[in-house]
């Protein structure tokens, strides 16, 4: 098995056995050191579905944790080009 793979496994594992203070950085480090890591994105959204609050008719974000972690996956690619142009 790949690093990728058994990092998504690892992550799955942790979010569901500790805290929200663990697993929400090791995704973030996970988004961070992976490239297009679009399972980050899968994670957050099972994160809002098994700790989220439940959606109110006034709010329009229905998933907010995952809407967040899709927007940083799309803002860092861009980033990434800029860092590795420099190299």
């Amino acid at each position: 098995m790949n690093k990728r793979l058994i990092s998504t496994i690892v992550i799955f594992l942790v979010l569901i056995s500790l805290p929200y203070w663990v697993y929400i950085p090791a995704l973030v480090l996970a988004i961070i050191f992976f490239p297009f890591y679009w399972e980050g994105i899968f994670l957050a959204f099972l994160i809002d579905i098994l700790y989220g609050d439940i959606p109110h008719p006034t709010i329009s974000l229905i998933f907010p944790f995952a809407f967040y972690i899709s927007l940083f996956v799309l803002l860092l690619i861009p980033l990434r080009e800029r860092i590795r142009l420099n190299d």
